[in-house]
């Protein structure tokens, strides 16, 4: 017989369609959790967002953990925070952006996807790429629309930024 972890989603974000039994307050339904489907004990948990940087949500802290498999089927998977390019033009109140633009998508703490653009700075002192700390709230549709990107990360002792040749 297999396990029960195996019935169980990948470990990712996810938004809450219901509020988890026996922890209604702390984790209500419309929130966006981080899930894992293992933990210490052996069972599921979601934890909680703790703190945004740079508009991704990082999650720290104790994980809730549950036992009902039900609930963890409950929950709705949402695309990973991080960068994409549109495959289409976006519009929406107040503006529009261009065909392969690349933004960032991040999250409210109720789980509503927010676009951000990224921008060249005016002064140019190093060769990067500005995403302001203000974004467009997009509906959940509009993420069909997003194609991830794969960028390198810089790493500590690394000024080249890596070998790409």
């Amino acid at each position: 017989m297999a396990s029960a972890k195996f019935s169980l989603p990948d470990c990712g974000i996810f938004r809450t369609t219901q509020a988890l039994p026996g922890h209604e307050e702390e984790v209500p339904a419309g929130i966006l959790v981080y899930f894992h489907n293992h933990s210490d004990s052996g069972l599921p948990q979601v934890v909680l967002p703790d703190h945004c940087a740079h508009n991704r949500w990082h999650f720290r802290g104790p994980g809730v953990a549950f036992r009902s498999l039900a609930w963890a089927a409950s929950l709705q998977k949402i695309p990973a925070q991080g960068f994409y390019f549109l495959k289409e033009e976006l519009a929406f109140d107040g503006g529009s952006w261009p065909r392969h633009t690349l933004t960032q998508l991040g999250y409210t703490r109720r789980a509503e996807p927010i676009l951000f653009i990224a921008q060249e700075r005016a002064v140019l002192q190093e060769n990067d790429l500005f995403f302001s700390d203000r974004g467009v709230r997009v509906e959940p549709e509009v993420l069909d629309i997003l194609v991830p990107l794969v960028l390198h990360r810089e790493m500590p002792g690394d000024p080249a930024g890596g070998d790409l040749g």
